[in-house]
């Protein structure tokens, strides 16, 4: 675990396995931070060297008062080029597919492969703030626990047991930095009214993008769409996922990106 100055600013990074395997950024999601994907990266180690970093306004990272997607795309390819590799593979979960393929438009060369998991193209706001709204949830002012416990409705597959959920819900709030109501206010407005739709023909990264057939808030629909605006991506659906695809078919998953990046 370690700060690195991108930039001008503070990001910290989490890394895992042999700095001698091919590199792998793993980007979490909304509110999240590396040790929310922490168990994925122990499972890619002994086939890549995963560096996890907390995104911008997230974790330990810097929490500026404004920033974008378009800086977040950018701390990303300065970090692949800070660790001294001319490219690297992008996997993003949730808010971190938005992030990983903005860094693969912005500088179309670091990006070697790109994984897009429960993401979409674009939206209003982030899935989680939309959903809250429809719902009437105070999202930002609520706990990680609890916020999770509210988005249960949109984020698991009927076939995840409730004694996996809880499991994966603890798991998820052990060793995760929480966010004040500010903090994640300013995450939102970096979110707000985002369309990568019209620069996706940008990517020319071998892309797979996969969605969750249960998943509540960013359903197969627009990981599809998504797809479609990437020049021979692939697209798969997980039929025993939600919104929590990493943590519900991990096993999956894991083989389908080893498979994808070590052999495409």
């Amino acid at each position: 675990m370690s700060f690195l100055e991108l930039d001008g600013r503070n990001v910290f990074v989490r890394e895992f396995g042999d700095p001698g395997l091919p590199l792998l950024v793993l980007v979490h999601g909304l509110y999240g931070d590396a040790s929310t994907v922490a168990p994925l990266a122990e499972r890619l180690a002994d086939r890549f060297h995963v560096v996890a970093p907390d995104a911008l306004g997230h974790g330990r990272s810097d929490h500026p008062s404004e920033f974008t997607l378009d800086d977040q795309g950018t701390m990303l390819d300065t970090l692949i080029a800070t660790l001294g590799h001319a490219s690297a593979t992008l996997v993003g979960v949730s808010m971190g597919a938005y992030l990983a393929a903005e860094a693969a438009i912005l500088e179309p060369s670091r990006v070697s492969h790109l994984v897009l998991v429960v993401g979409k193209a674009h939206g209003t706001t982030s899935s989680s703030a939309a959903y809250a709204a429809r719902m009437g949830f105070d999202l930002a002012g609520a706990t990680p626990e609890e916020a999770l416990a509210f988005m249960a409705g949109a984020i698991w597959s009927p076939d995840t047991t409730p004694e996996r959920r809880e499991e994966i819900l603890t798991m998820q709030s052990e060793s995760q930095v929480a966010l004040t109501a500010d903090e994640k206010a300013a995450v939102e407005r970096s979110l707000a009214g985002f369309d990568l739709r019209p620069e996706l023909h940008r990517v020319t990264a071998e892309t797979l993008v996969i969605s969750g057939r249960d998943d509540g808030l960013n359903p197969p629909a627009a990981g599809e769409e998504l797809a479609r605006h990437i020049r021979g991506a692939r697209f798969e659906v997980y039929e025993h996922s939600g919104h929590v695809l990493a943590f519900e078919e991990t096993d999956k998953l894991v083989a389908d990106i080893v498979e994808f990046v070590l052999h495409t």
